[in-house]
């Protein structure tokens, strides 16, 4: 009983104790500083534009499953580049490469025809697999799961 009254003590003074950091910014520098439920440490740039990636990808493969027309990418696909990393100590070089193929990859997918869209779709998460492979492993369960089956 003893444990449980202290159990509750503490369960309490932590909720009590904790700061609501959630509060709406338009300047997205706060916003990416900003605590949240997926990064405790607060979200980088290119955290956000990989999210807003992840989504369209996603939106583009029930799109070719269901055979609707497939969404345009995000405009800010051109930060991917000059975005801000979670850890700055990145290679910078194998990372440029992986960038640059990965947005050529999206051009040929923005292209592609009935007859190469999943292919090419599947060679564009690839790219993204490829990249995450060398940093932030934690995506690759998602991403694997964007792959369209090919009979």
């Amino acid at each position: 009983m003893k444990a449980f009254a202290l159990a509750l003590i503490l369960s309490f003074a932590m909720f009590s104790c904790g700061e609501n950091t959630e509060t709406v910014s338009e300047d997205s520098a706060k916003k990416c500083a900003m605590p949240s439920t997926v990064n405790p440490n607060g979200d980088s740039e290119l955290a956000l534009l990989m999210r807003e990636m992840a989504d369209w990808t996603d939106s583009c493969k029930s799109a070719i499953t269901s055979g609707r027309v497939v969404p345009v990418a995000p405009a800010d696909l051109n930060t991917l580049h000059s975005a801000k990393r979670t850890d700055p100590n990145i290679d910078e070089k194998v990372f440029a490469s992986m960038a640059s193929l990965y947005q050529s990859r999206v051009t040929e997918f923005q292209a592609a025809t009935d007859a190469n869209r999943v292919q090419l779709f599947n060679a564009m998460v690839q790219g993204c697999v490829s990249c995450h492979e060398n940093f932030c492993h934690g995506p690759l369960v998602r991403i694997n799961k964007m792959m369209i089956p090919v009979n």
